[in-house]
């Protein structure tokens, strides 16, 4: 049995606060939580609690700071009431889940209405598979003032920045294809009951060293450094950074059209490896509905929906009403679309390209809705 670390409480430093967005009946607050240290070189944070106030709509809390060949983790969440409603060690995903992320893992809630807000001290455990010495830098933001009355519609704003492609802050509007890409982007989102305000920046830093991201496997630290440079005007954002091409350098590695920092991203919190999403441009001129596909499905990530059902079938997400799909006809360990149909293809966020005109579930319009970037 491990030691418990001294927990950290919300009293710690407000360090920021998001600006309200003109019209928006709620408050996001940014929060400093101070670092920990692990338990050992590689291993658990000990409790951090975030007291939530009485009308909380959603808050991400966060460790990070241990480095891109390090990943991490939520292990153990208790509620105010003190019940463990999720435990890394029981495999359980049906009301909360946190997958292992290199060097800073955010943790959203709620990411299912099985697992609502409720007021008081909400306690984190994070466990960090190696890192940088065994610290951790630890936060929080909290969305508040309306509580759960969130209704069925909400805005997001979205800042697009152009990396070495033939698209400017000063063409994009005109240009044909990309508006065509961005109409597919706000027709998915839009059954998730989201309406998207976008606004355009060219990027202005090492245009050549991000033009075309490079990853691996075990290596995106080049994608998490595009991230580290995410600073929208508006907090309250998600940047998108349209590339011409993310390469993937693996052996066998399959073309990736986008990438999403998430699930979920650091919402309202600039400049980490998790402040955003890259989306390749490579067939803007020929199948621009496909990029548009990929931005609202790598932004349902950020916004914290994980995959309906993933790509072997070993896990899904934690929600009631999105389709499952078990059926691996040809038995190749693959759930391919066509092998889904009816059963998940048609969601936005199936692991693939699926059904033409895919839609967003109740479920997940209700999760998208309360993250902290929404109004």
């Amino acid at each position: 049995m491990r030691a418990p670390v001294a927990a950290l409480a919300v009293s710690a430093a407000l360090i920021a606060i998001a600006a309200a967005c003109e019209g928006a009946p709620d408050e996001v607050e940014v929060l400093d939580l101070g670092t920990v240290t692990l338990s050992d070189t590689g291993g658990y944070s000990g409790p951090i609690e975030v007291a939530m106030p009485s009308d909380t709509t959603s808050a991400v809390a966060w460790c990070g700071g241990y480095g891109d060949a390090a990943l991490g983790a939520v292990w153990t969440l208790t509620d105010p009431g003190g019940a463990v409603v999720y435990d890394g060690d029981d495999g359980d995903t049906s009301r909360f889940r946190s997958d292992f992320l290199d060097d800073m893992a955010p943790a959203l809630l709620p990411v299912s209405p099985k697992l609502p807000m409720a007021d008081g001290a909400w306690s984190f455990d994070w466990f960090v598979g190696a890192g940088n010495g065994g610290s951790l830098d630890c936060g929080a933001v909290i969305r508040s003032g309306i509580g759960d009355d969130v209704g069925s519609d909400a805005t997001i704003n979205v800042e697009v920045v152009f990396v070495g492609v033939d698209l400017t802050a000063a063409t994009a509007a005109d240009d044909a294809d990309w508006q065509s890409a961005l109409d597919t982007f706000e027709t998915e989102w839009g059954t998730a009951g989201l309406t998207v305000n976008v606004v355009y920046k060219d990027f202005g830093g090492n245009v050549d060293r991000f033009t075309v991201v490079d990853v691996t496997d075990d290596d995106y630290s080049e994608f998490n450094d595009l991230l580290r440079t995410a600073d929208p005007d508006d907090p309250r954002s998600i940047t998108f950074f349209v590339v011409e091409e993310i390469a993937n350098n693996s052996d066998g590695g399959a073309t990736i059209l986008g990438l999403s920092a998430g699930p979920p991203g650091a919402a309202t919190v600039p400049r980490t490896s998790k402040s955003g999403v890259i989306v390749s441009g490579v067939d803007l001129r020929d199948a621009p509905g496909d990029v548009g596909r990929i931005m609202a499905h790598e932004g349902g990530h950020f916004l914290g929906l994980y995959h309906t059902t993933e790509k072997d079938g070993s896990n899904h997400d934690p929600l009631d009403d999105t389709p499952r799909c078990t059926s691996d006809g040809d038995g190749d360990g693959i759930l391919l679309a066509s092998e889904c149909a009816g059963s998940g293809s048609g969601n936005v966020m199936f692991w693939t390209f699926g059904d033409d005109n895919p839609s967003f579930s109740g479920d997940q319009g209700w999760v998208v809705r309360r993250n902290p970037v929404a109004y």
